[in-house]
């Protein structure tokens, strides 16, 4: 952002002007020599492509005020004349990172190549002493994201500065985020990064069939799990099971028996020659190879015989959701399967009591590639306020 400075009790608003005659030729000459240097000085003192250069003399806040002014207009070389020359000097970044003055240049080098934003910032603070000083202000830090929104972030930044060749130099930047937002149409509504990280994961959240073999750690697990047990129940009944599994044997014989339950189903309702049987059975392995990949799978099951037992199914499925979403934040991805999984071919192989119902069955683990996201409905299509 170009910083613009108004000057109050503008000239040209104060000196009165009579249109020159024939012998006025010299003084309109010189005058018109005169307003063309002062335009030029003043359009290049206040050029981005001009260098900014500390000098001798100037206070802290006229330093600072020359600090900012090059980080606005993405003036690298003008912004290193206010930082000191030594090494002695540490950044701590909004992210809580120490970097060293080699990084705070790579820093500032890679941000100035961005486009597209601003940050106007508020001096609230300046103490200045013989050989220290320093100054406190918030940076109000604008950009725009490839989807089209508005990104803020603001930072409560402390710069300290010590005397040096007789010019104020910064030896020491600390940045403490006091507020992150993005915004959709202008400034009216801001969501917080913790309402964006939500509506980030839940978007996120992808249905995936093939997964790499790295381990799930249990911590993970039982985090994903404790997610889940907080999804709306009825009458907070709660009738959740939630059966783990990943020994790796086991996974590879249900694999075998799945197919063929998916085969005998097939034969049952489609009565299909023997061609198509043995390209459906070549199809169902490898699609179960592929989905049966992760290195832990949990059954999601409800009691049937909880307390308000005809709420049960939607409450699992609820707490399915959950899990999912949970699984998506810590990077794993899921899948809501129970076609090639039938409630009592899984009852019989796991041994689960008859009473207990199951709503999917989920792998949990790092995807080949995630998928991408596939075609929703607009708004405007599902979305009927007050009455049809």
């Amino acid at each position: 952002m170009v910083m613009v400075t108004y000057i109050s009790g503008s000239i040209f608003n104060q000196t009165q002007f009579h249109y020159p005659t024939l012998t006025d030729n010299i003084s309109l000459k010189i005058l018109l020599f005169c307003f063309v240097f002062l335009f030029s000085s003043v359009t290049a003192s206040y050029s981005g492509n001009t260098p900014i250069r500390n000098q001798s003399g100037l206070s802290i806040k006229e330093t600072f005020n020359l600090y900012v002014k090059a980080v606005q207009n993405s003036n690298l070389e003008g912004l290193f004349t206010t930082v000191t020359d030594s090494d002695d000097f540490f950044f701590l970044t909004a992210n809580g990172k120490l970097i060293d003055r080699k990084g705070y240049y790579d820093f500032h080098k890679e941000w100035f190549k961005e486009r597209d934003w601003e940050m106007p910032v508020e001096l609230l603070k300046v103490r200045q002493g013989n050989e220290y000083g320093y100054t406190n202000a918030i940076f109000h830090y604008r950009s725009k994201t490839p989807e089209g929104k508005t990104y803020l972030l603001d930072s409560y930044f402390t710069l300290i500065f010590h005397k040096e060749n007789g010019m104020w130099k910064v030896v020491a930047d600390v940045c403490t985020p006091i507020g992150r937002y993005l915004t959709d149409d202008g400034d009216e509504i801001r969501y917080d990064w913790q309402q964006v990280y939500l509506f980030d994961m839940i978007k996120k959240r992808r249905t995936v069939r093939k997964f790499k073999s790295n381990p799930v750690p249990r911590e993970h697990i039982l985090k994903i799990l404790d997610a889940a047990r907080y999804a709306p129940t009825a009458g907070n009944q709660q009738p959740w099971k939630f059966l783990v599994i990943q020994d790796k044997r086991k996974l590879s014989k249900l694999k075998d028996e799945a197919v063929q339950w998916y085969i005998e189903s097939y034969k049952n309702e489609k009565q299909p020659n023997r061609k198509e049987l043995e390209n459906t059975g070549k199809a169902i392995k490898n699609k179960l190879n592929d989905i049966l990949s992760a290195p832990v799978y949990i059954a999601v099951l409800v009691d049937s015989k909880a307390e308000y037992p005809e709420y049960v199914m939607y409450d699992g499925t609820l707490a399915a959701g959950y899990l999912m979403i949970e699984a998506r934040s810590l990077g794993y991805g899921t899948g809501f399967f129970t076609t090639f999984f039938p409630e009592k071919n899984m009852k019989l192989f796991f041994g689960i009591p008859d009473r207990y119902k199951l709503i999917c069955f989920t792998p949990i683990g790092i995807p080949e590639h995630w998928p991408d996201t596939p075609h929703k409905k607009s708004l405007e299509e599902i979305v009927v306020f007050e009455s049809f």
